[in-house]
């Protein structure tokens, strides 16, 4: 593990994935755009590829899976390199998560038909089951591990206890642990501890949303969002009314500061993450190669002690309004 590379699931990477889900569940993107977008992320070194069973629209949950699947029968040539990682046991939209084995199985062979040759490195349930004692659903992940089924385990909005857990019985079997990371949350006393107990456990985070679902990147634009009634961040507390103004006022000030570097603000906000802590691998996602490119270059970029003073001093004095969710989905995160 270096500044600017690491390894997760045993396989390297540069420190910077690409999450899948904005190609298919928000909108339907072109098939040759969606696979510009995923050879470019591989391209850059930027290996972790993230999908899971339900990130297709409502008439077809597996359309996600389906479209890497198409990249790697199109371009085999990417398969060795990749790490997938799949999620999921989701039955519900923000909540309800099962660890049944064999719905878990059943899943995990699907999963497996769509990606054709690709073997899955990490497959995590996307939230910890309410049906049952999470070390039955830990011994069910080993059990599915051991019928080859995938490489590795993965955690998803998992807390320090039930992360540690996992580990105890699991051990190094349990991979990664995906969660929330942006600047937004790191002040956020549930997600910095799981940062750092996650790090003496020898298991990298999996850093969604870096940039605060889209926040923190410069390029929001309110109106368009607001006249999307597609765009499901209205429906996220952050972006609605006096909670969306106020979080406005961080991205103005990130803005500033990263003129003052000499930086983009992206370089910015994705280096101050890999900066914050070393076992921390962001996951942007995009439907624009270019923006992709853009991410991965910042994987480059180490910013200084001082740098990162500078922008958690901003932070603090700009903390986030409004919770990650809606209230429906709140008691499901960071169990």
């Amino acid at each position: 593990m270096s500044a600017t590379t690491m390894t997760i699931a045993g396989r390297p990477t540069i420190r910077m994935g690409l999450g899948l889900m904005s190609l298919t569940l928000h909108q339907t993107v072109e098939e040759s755009t969606a696979f510009e977008v995923i050879k470019t992320a591989l391209d850059s070194g930027a290996n972790l590829i993230n999908t899971a069973m339900f990130y297709g629209s409502p008439e077809d949950k597996l359309s996600n899976l389906r479209l890497l699947g198409n990249f790697f029968k199109k371009y085999p040539e990417y398969i060795e390199n990749a790490i997938v990682s799949v999620k999921g046991g989701m039955v519900g939209t923000f909540a309800g998560c099962t660890g049944d084995i064999d719905v878990l199985r059943k899943e995990l062979q699907t999963a497996r038909e769509l990606l054709g040759g690709k073997e899955i490195d990490i497959f995590a349930t996307a939230r910890l089951p309410d049906d049952r004692p999470w070390e039955e659903t830990v011994h069910n992940l080993m059990t599915l591990q051991k019928e080859g089924l995938f490489r590795t385990i993965g955690l998803s909005e998992t807390g320090v206890e039930s992360m540690k857990l996992a580990h105890n019985l699991a051990g190094d079997l349990v991979s990664s642990n995906e969660i929330e990371v942006s600047l937004q949350t790191l002040s956020d006393p549930a997600i910095s501890e799981t940062i750092k107990i996650a790090k003496e456990l020898g298991i990298v985070i999996i850093g969604y949303s870096p940039f605060g679902h889209g926040l923190l990147n410069g390029q929001f634009d309110i109106k368009e969002m607001e006249k999307n009634g597609h765009d499901w961040r209205n429906f996220l507390p952050r972006f609605q009314g006096d909670n969306l103004n106020k979080n406005l006022k961080l991205v103005t000030e990130l803005k500033e500061l990263s003129k003052h570097y000499d930086r983009t603000l992206v370089e910015l906000v994705l280096a101050s993450l890999n900066k914050y802590s070393s076992n921390i691998l962001p996951l942007p996602g995009s439907i624009n190669p270019i923006k992709v490119a853009q991410n991965s270059a910042a994987a480059k970029v180490v910013i200084t002690d001082e740098e990162l003073y500078a922008i958690l001093k901003i932070v603090q004095e700009n903390p986030v309004e409004g919770t990650r969710y809606p209230e429906v989905g709140m008691g499901s995160l960071m169990k």
